[in-house]
């Protein structure tokens, strides 16, 4: 297929969605996965203590105690097959739903690989009551495609170029009847944005995603490539998951040679995707398999919303040489998208903050873009919602429709969101958002609710703010003690568990008990969040028990 080709750039943005739930699927706790307490607010002192006990019950070493220590599960490699709930939209629908769609029912064999590049043994779990309970038979595979995930790590900087914070980072997805190799890196993810802006600008600290991203202008000099000057923070970050980038390829190419190999990702990981597109063109990513088929194969890269990764133009044609002429890379953006460093920024419709990415983070003589920036004229909203996926996504459509002039069939959005409210009228706990149909959220959260929040993690969750709830001690008032801290609101909730354990039974003579009871448990622990609303770690701890309990009864109560 010709390129650049907007059908294409579509097809990647998929890939970039299906980058972004195996992320979600990796976290510990995906419906609050960087310890956030319930409420807004840049700087948290309850919520540093936690995270200051969270590195000292996992033994990390001094040098990445700066990075927010967010729980990854490295050793279970992510499902194609399985739904997750993240908590990372924004404003009235703070939860994203990923359920498996096309690309992921495509996939009939998927593994992992660690940051060595060795496999990860795949976990055989029986659940056919499960199966049958939730219509899970549904999501099987429908097709050829075969996938390996990689991982990496962010947060490397110029002066720490070793130390970073590893978790998933995407995966290689091989289509034999297409005969092409497609490599994805997921974006970045922060938790508060305003929060993660300001320790990565000033202390090169907290989010290690946007540690990565702040050190976009730091100079790193690659000597394979005549001493070009690339982005430090995107190639350490891109380098960290060699290993593991090449050994998911040959996994997923199992002995095939594809006729098309194409890199893409959103955001960072349109950053990262034009590195391994440099690696493989003019460097050392899988270098002897490439060397032998470099004259039967198409290697581009789609880079969606990306930021610039070469400093200088110099820096630029060193690396044109190097790889034997113009780059294959096609930069499909927002023209309103300050972190494509885009001319058309429209200033007057961004935040202080996000002013400071657009202006200080990008000054307009160092760095410059490989290959051709396509620019989507559909995109009409200010940064920084003309970043998000959602928007390009619109963008694209809207180029498809006129180029082919014709029509698309109902576009399914980039990712649904939701607002999940454990404190809400019973019943009524999750309500969608934008155009999303109540229907269709109901039956894919059935399945994906189950699976993203669990008894076990949310009472580990739960006790670790209470270990740090009791406070800094320098102003006791400042963090008083709710009474029911350690008693009744836990006994409540050991009490709920065991409830939604009896209601999904079938055979339980005291299903309709239960339930009233578990209703009255709830109310319960309600009233002992809303009184403890003023200290944000106390009501963080009613909040993620509130979400396993609210997540289990809608899950499995929806008929």
């Amino acid at each position: 297929m010709p390129h650049p080709d907007a059908q294409t750039a579509l097809e990647m943005l998929e890939y970039c969605r299906f980058a972004y739930k195996a992320y979600a699927q990796g976290c510990v706790y995906p419906m609050d996965p960087f310890y956030e307490s319930h409420g807004a607010g840049m700087w948290q002192g309850a919520r540093d203590r936690v995270l200051a006990q969270v590195h000292k019950l996992l033994g990390s070493e001094a040098d990445i105690h700066k990075f927010d220590p967010i729980e990854y599960d490295l050793r279970t490699p992510p499902n194609p097959r399985s739904g997750v709930v993240y908590r990372g939209g924004t404003g009235a629908s703070p939860y994203i739903l990923f359920q498996p769609r096309e690309l992921d029912r495509s996939i009939s064999f998927s593994k992992g690989v660690d940051l060595e590049g060795e496999d990860i043994p795949i976990k055989v779990q029986e659940f056919f009551g499960e199966r049958t309970l939730l219509g899970l038979e549904h999501s099987e595979a429908s097709g050829s495609k075969r996938c390996c995930y990689f991982q990496g790590k962010t947060g490397m900087t110029q002066t720490h170029p070793t130390a970073g914070w590893p978790s998933w980072m995407g995966a290689a997805i091989y289509d034999p009847d297409l005969e092409r190799l497609t490599v994805v890196f997921r974006g970045s993810r922060s938790g508060s944005g305003g929060r993660a802006l300001g320790q990565a600008l000033v202390n090169s600290a907290g989010s290690p995603d946007w540690v990565t991203d702040m050190n976009h202008l730091k100079e790193v000099r690659v000597g394979r490539f005549s001493n070009a000057k690339l982005s430090a923070g995107f190639w350490y970050a891109y380098a960290s998951c060699q290993e593991s980038l090449a050994a998911a390829c040959l996994e997923a190419m199992h002995g095939r040679v594809p006729r098309e190999i194409i890199f893409t990702g959103h955001s960072l990981g349109g950053a990262l995707a034009q590195c391994a597109y440099l690696d493989l063109a003019g460097g050392e990513l899988l270098e002897k398999v490439y060397a032998k088929i470099k004259n039967r194969v198409r290697v581009c890269c789609y880079a969606i919303s990306a930021p610039p990764v070469v400093l200088g133009e110099k820096s630029r044609e060193k690396l044109e040489l190097h790889i034997g002429g113009p780059a294959q890379v096609f930069h499909y953006f927002s023209p309103y998208d300050a972190v494509h460093n885009s001319k058309k920024v429209k200033t007057s419709g961004v935040t202080a903050v996000n002013s400071v990415v657009g202006v200080f983070t990008h000054p307009l003589t160092s760095p410059c873009h490989l290959g051709q920036e396509i620019p989507l004229k559909d995109c009409t909203l200010a940064f920084p919602d003309a970043h998000e996926p959602e928007e390009v996504r619109k963008g694209l459509v809207g180029l498809i429709r006129k180029e082919s002039h014709m029509g698309l069939p109902a576009d399914p959005g980039f990712w649904p969101t939701f607002d999940f409210n454990p404190t809400g009228a019973w019943g009524a706990s999750v309500r969608p958002g934008g155009d999303w149909a109540a229907e269709a959220l109901a039956a894919h959260l059935k399945i994906a609710l189950i699976t993203s929040v669990s008894e076990e993690r949310a009472r580990v969750r739960a006790r670790l703010w209470a270990d740090v709830v009791k406070g800094s001690g320098k102003k006791k008032a400042d963090y008083e003690i709710v009474d029911d801290t350690d008693g009744a609101s836990f006994d409540a909730f050991a009490d709920a568990c065991g409830l939604v354990s009896e209601l999904s039974n079938p055979f339980t003579d005291n299903r309709s008990r239960n339930k009233t009871q578990l209703r009255a448990l709830r109310n319960e622990m309600i009233k002992s969040y809303q009184g403890a609303s003023g200290h944000k770690a106390s009501s963080s701890v009613y909040f993620v028990m509130l979400q396993y309990l609210t997540a289990a009864q809608y899950g499995l109560d929806i008929v």
